[in-house]
């Protein structure tokens, strides 16, 4: 059937209000839910008025994740924008196409084109849709956004605007095919950072003027010096690679613990408000979490997740570099060091965040195999595993289930932290661009790193497509069939079947060099071994027979070089 007569047939139903020939068209077009959208039909031709728009929402709305939401979100939008102004954009073909993509593939990014006729012209009139951003640009949008003396409410409320206005043009961009899963992380990436930088720049501002500037202690009539504060983003964050709906792992430090705050003219010729360093720089990080993690009555930035600093939940909220490299040197645990292997400044002082990770260099980076840190690897994944069986997720989590993504996280991070020590190429923070250190450096054959890679694209973009239709913080595949099927169509696909197909296709693909490479680095461990030395390693070896072999290597006092090995 042709545009034009169906248009006729649809309009003529609309004028009679013929509900049940409007639920027949729908039906036979594949709409699931013919009800709602007979209701929607008869409130779009009021709005659009011609019989070929019409017709061409209809035969459009079938084509996005899912055509009955989108002609349905299409019907709330025109309740929230001016006829005209919604029309401009409904009259363009290309921009009317994009418009249901977003309608129907997303609740979250409706709600925010619903929220301000603002978001809607910015993204399809100013452009917004057709434009990529980075870290810098975002920044300098921010500081025309939020002005110096903006206190710390105005923070918080246009740092959420600015979120929403970047989260519909990101979302929108990916969901119409305008940015790759790549280019859709380092964005979001960039606007925590963005967020992060101008959050910085006015908690800073609103410190100072209530405790003055923070100075380093200095020897007697010596020019004082400033103290700096930095943010490691962590994780996803580090890696310029994050999720549509996730955290951000955040660590605060600053230069040194000895100073305080220069405090504030008391008027009366002395001076108020002094602190010592490290109590302002633990406010600054409390202030800073809050303008961005805080449940406002605007929703929030970023969740903000501070737990892997060091001491974890218990540490405090900001730590100097000093006492981050005795915490590192004395008590760092193998799971920090994986950590710090996406360690990125990412606000405040960066040369302050680069000098502190070359500091903790060593400790992230061994220079000899580490096959250790393999095993406390393996257990981690164990403990995963074990976990969603418990929750039943262990074929429905795409993150951490079998061949998921954290599988293939494990696989680069073990290979990182085996070779990065002497191999400096391979400290690359990003995953993509770490599985191709890894295979430029041989570590890594083509046919391997094509599997690895193409599964992290397709497993990241599909938990993206599934984030970003509550922006929830979710990694599992939906429950519901016609939830499964709208993830289906926003992937690609037009049935759900094909989807799994190849998402399986891909998973056993993963989890079976997921296996290979721990069952080799098993052997390597096992090669790398001095036969000399492992009897010393077996916990069930006898000691008396320890010593004795220990006494033939001719150590005087067996027992005591029996004791400094145990230790």
């Amino acid at each position: 059937m042709d545009t034009q007569a169906l248009g006729r047939q649809l309009t003529e139903a609309c004028a009679s209000r013929d509900d049940a020939a409007l639920a027949q068209l729908a039906t036979t077009h594949g709409y699931l839910e013919p009800g709602k959208t007979t209701a929607n039909l008869l409130l779009l031709n009021e709005l659009v008025q011609n019989a070929e728009l019409l017709a061409a929402l209809f035969f459009e709305a079938r084509e996005t994740a899912d055509s009955d939401q989108a002609l349905n979100n299409l019907e709330r939008l025109s309740w929230n924008l001016d006829r005209e102004l919604l029309l401009s954009v409904l009259r363009r073909e290309q921009q009317r196409r994009q418009l249901l993509s977003v309608l129907g593939g997303s609740a979250f990014l409706t709600s925010i084109l619903c929220r301000s006729a603002d978001h809607f012209s910015q993204l399809f009139l100013d452009g917004d849709i057709d434009r990529a951003c980075d870290h810098d640009v975002m920044v300098g949008q921010l500081r025309h956004l939020i002005p110096d003396d903006a206190d710390f409410e105005l923070l918080q409320q246009r740092l959420r605007h600015y979120k929403f206005r970047q989260m519909l043009r990101i979302g929108s961009r990916d969901l119409c095919g305008l940015a790759d899963f790549a280019r859709t992380g380092q964005e979001l990436a960039d606007l925590a950072s963005a967020c992060l930088q101008r959050a910085w720049e006015i908690c800073e501002n609103l410190l100072r003027a209530e405790h003055g500037p923070p100075l380093l202690e200095t020897e007697e009539n010596a020019c004082p010096l400033e103290s700096e504060f930095t943010i490691l983003g962590m994780g996803k964050l580090g890696g310029r690679e994050l999720n549509f709906s996730s955290d951000i792992d955040l660590m605060y430090f600053y230069t040194s613990d000895r100073g305080a705050t220069a405090g504030i003219d008391d008027g009366r010729g002395g001076r108020t408000g002094s602190i010592r360093l490290h109590n302002y720089y633990c406010k600054l990080a409390e202030m800073i979490s809050r303008a961005l993690g805080q449940v406002t009555s605007d929703g929030f930035v970023f969740r903000v997740d501070l737990n892997l600093r060091p001491e974890g939940s218990r540490g405090e909220l900001a730590n100097s570099l000093h006492g981050a490299e005795l915490y590192y040197e004395s008590w760092g645990q193998s799971w920090e060091r994986t950590a710090l292997l996406k360690a990125r400044p990412v606000a405040g002082s960066i040369p302050l965040g680069e000098q502190l990770l070359k500091t903790l260099s060593p400790f992230i980076y061994r220079r000899y195999l580490d096959y250790s840190m393999v095993e406390d690897m393996k257990g981690m994944k164990q403990r995963i595993d074990q976990s969603l069986e418990r929750k039943q997720e262990a074929s429905s989590n795409l993150k951490l289930g079998r061949g998921g993504i954290r599988e293939i996280e494990f696989f680069i991070q073990a290979l990182q932290v085996i070779h990065a020590g002497k191999n400096p190429r391979l400290r690359e923070r990003n995953s993509l661009m770490a599985l191709d250190r890894l295979k430029e450096e041989g570590l890594l054959s083509e046919q391997d790193h094509e599997t690895l890679r193409e599964a992290y694209i397709f497993l990241r973009n599909a938990e993206h497509r599934i984030q970003m239709v509550q922006e929830g913080q979710t990694h599992s595949l939906p429950k519901r069939d016609e939830e499964m099927r709208a993830l289906a169509r926003r992937c690609g696909f037009e049935e759900t079947a094909a989807f799994m197909k190849e998402l399986n296709r891909h998973r056993d693909r993963v989890a079976e060099l997921f296996q290979e490479l721990f069952h080799s680095a098993d052997e390597e461990a096992a090669e790398a071994i001095d036969p000399a030395i492992a009897p010393f390693l077996d916990a069930e070896t006898d000691t008396d027979l320890l010593k004795d072999m220990l006494e033939a290597r001719g150590f005087s006092n067996p027992d005591a070089a029996f004791e400094a090995i145990q230790t």
